[in-house]
Parts: C-alpha cells; sequence; structure tokens
C-alpha cells in the first residue's frame, strides 16, 4: 500500500471516529456476552442495537455477522442495511486504532493504525451505506453519508494510483471519466456533498466533476 494512500485512510479513520463516537460511551451490557447467533431474529437486532453503545470491537464485529446475514436475507431493509453499517465501523477496530494515533508523529503511527484496522469491514460499512441511499436516501444521515464518502475517498485513492492522481497534474489535467479511480470519486464526491463536505476539503480538486 502506498504511503499516500494510508494517510488518506487515516483522515477516514479519524472523521468516522468523530462522526460516531457517541456510539463508544463503554457502558456496560449484562447480555453482551451472550453469543448474538443463538438469539431470535428480533432479539438479534435488539442486541446488536445495544451494542453499539458498548465499546465491544470483538462484540460489534460478531454482531455485524449476525445482521449481516439478516441483510443478505432481507436487502430491501433500509434500517437492517444501516444497522450492519454503523457495526461494521464499530467492528473494524476504529476506537482501537484511534488510540494508536500519534498526531506529532503522523507518518511512523500509520502503519499501527492501519494493523489495528480491519480494512474489510470499513468497506463493508460503505456498501451497506450505499445499499440504504439505494433505497431511500433520506433514511441515511449526514454523518453516514461523510463517512461513506470518505471511504469512497480513499478506495477512488487506491485504484487511482496515489492519492495525488485524484487532481490535475503537471499540465493541468484531471482524472476523467474512464480512468481508473473516477467512478468511485464520483461516488465520493456525491457522499461527501449529502453530508454536508465538499472534496476540496479534503484536498481533492477535479475539474472534470
Amino acid at each position: 500500500m502506498k504511503k499516500i494512500s494510508a494517510i488518506v485512510l487515516v483522515v477516514v479513520t479519524i472523521f468516522i471516529y468523530t462522526s460516531c463516537q457517541q456510539f463508544f460511551t463503554y457502558s456496560a451490557l449484562e447480555w453482551a456476552q451472550r453469543d448474538p447467533s443463538d438469539l431470535p431474529t428480533e432479539q438479534q437486532i435488539s442486541y446488536a442495537e445495544s451494542i453499539l453503545s458498548s465499546g465491544d470491537t470483538d462484540a460489534m464485529a460478531d454482531a455485524y455477522a449476525v445482521i449481516n446475514d439478516l441483510v443478505t436475507e432481507d436487502p430491501d431493509n433500509v434500517e437492517l442495511q444501516l444497522l450492519a453499517a454503523d457495526l461494521a465501523i464499530g467492528g473494524s477496530g476504529i476506537a482501537d486504532a484511534i488510540t494508536n494515533l500519534d498526531l506529532d508523529d503522523l507518518e511512523n503511527s500509520v502503519e499501527t493504525i492501519l494493523a489495528d484496522l480491519d480494512l474489510d469491514l470499513v468497506a463493508a460499512s460503505a456498501v451497506h451505506v450505499e445499499a440504504a441511499a439505494a433505497l431511500d436516501p433520506d433514511a441515511v444521515s449526514p454523518e453516514q453519508y461523510l463517512n461513506t464518502g470518505l471511504i469512497l475517498l480513499a478506495q477512488a485513492a487506491e485504484e487511482a494510483g496515489g492519492f495525488g492522481n485524484l487532481n490535475a497534474d503537471s499540465l493541468g489535467a484531471s482524472l476523467k471519466s474512464g480512468e481508473a479511480g473516477f467512478a468511485t470519486l464520483e461516488k465520493a464526491d456525491n457522499f461527501i456533498n449529502l453530508g454536508g463536505g465538499n472534496l476540496s476539503d479534503y484536498g481533492v480538486n477535479n475539474a472534470n466533476l
């Protein structure tokens, strides 16, 4: 993974954590030690909703696996899609990764941050929000739009071969339609705008959007 892409992912991590930190209140849950897969469907959903406030990364990852199975059975359920998205973010290790972030030595802490993150779950969160937005755009919160836009921005940078390739090159030409990363960048731009942000806030200025 290129260093610039890693830094983009750190930025994503910071903003996801900032937007979702209300979930990580570390409240005690007496039933958090139960295996959610053994619960009836309604209780699985209630358990998953409650586990978001537990601060327990492993429990959220386990709950995500259960809710993702329910999403597979009922993909048009917007509430399940968004619940899965939030669980994926929590289960990805965001809170743990943030504790390892050294803002005074960002470059050297990037590898530690990435090692602590389950990037598959981070990516899965975006997939669920995209699905929910396609079903009911109004059901998605600004924070979920912004978080997903940032994840897509990181993915676009990876596809384009580096964050710098998203912007104008030395001849003033920007990444354009048909080139690797552009379609994902378009989606990132849309979701970030819906979240109240702008690509320029994150150092991206592309004349072809």
